[in-house]
């Protein structure tokens, strides 16, 4: 089982906390529970000498709540076929959450947007667009200096941004006091991005 663990969570993004559904529990392990332990203020086990703590299932939505408060990943792997004795039971990873791309209603407000926020780097010159998935709300806009990144970005304040891992002074400068920021996916090509846009957005121009 625990192999099977492991092959799962090389599968995720490093920053995501693992679920992992045995039985009527969510379990997470070895960083993971010592992370989700402290965040959700539940008790850290051992299962062997591998760190472990749990949540009941049928509660989870909850605890899932407090760990994107928190500013966290979180992927959920659910059993996909009933236990039977001596087999190990197929699991798959059901569902990636971020504080961007979440639909818990909990966590949302009527008075502002949840967006999740790309931002891009040329020059002097930054590209800025958002998506809030709960309402299909898209902008895009150009920025001509940090400055003026910084004032849109506190004035909508996403919930998530994504950049790329490379632009390490980018990094710095969203640090303090921003909302969690997230690579692209591996494959991320900006040049597609760039082709596509205008036509999926109806923009005349490049």
């Amino acid at each position: 089982m625990m192999a099977q663990y492991r092959r799962i969570k090389s599968e995720l993004p490093k920053d995501a906390l693992l679920l992992f559904r045995l039985g009527d529990f969510y379990e997470l392990f070895f960083e993971d529970a010592e992370t989700g332990a402290q965040l959700l203020n539940v008790a850290l086990t051992k299962r062997g000498v591998v760190p472990m703590c749990g949540i009941p299932w049928h509660a989870a939505s909850a605890y899932i709540a407090r760990l994107l408060k928190a500013g966290r990943k979180v992927a959920i792997c659910d059993q996909m076929e009933d236990p039977r004795p001596g087999q190990l039971v197929k699991r798959a990873v059901t569902q990636i959450l971020s504080p961007g791309t979440h639909f818990d209603e909990r966590l949302l407000s009527a008075e502002r947007n949840n967006y999740l926020a790309a931002i891009y780097q040329s020059g002097k010159m930054f590209g800025l667009a958002l998506v809030d998935f709960t309402t299909s709300d898209f902008k895009a806009t150009e920025l001509e200096n940090e400055t003026a990144l910084m004032t849109e970005l506190e004035r909508l304040r996403p919930a998530e941004i994504i950049h790329p891992s490379e632009n390490a002074a980018l990094g710095r400068l969203l640090a303090g006091g921003n909302p969690p920021q997230t690579p692209p996916r591996r494959g991320t090509e900006t040049q597609t991005a760039t082709e596509m846009t205008p036509e999926e957005v109806g923009s005349g121009s490049k």
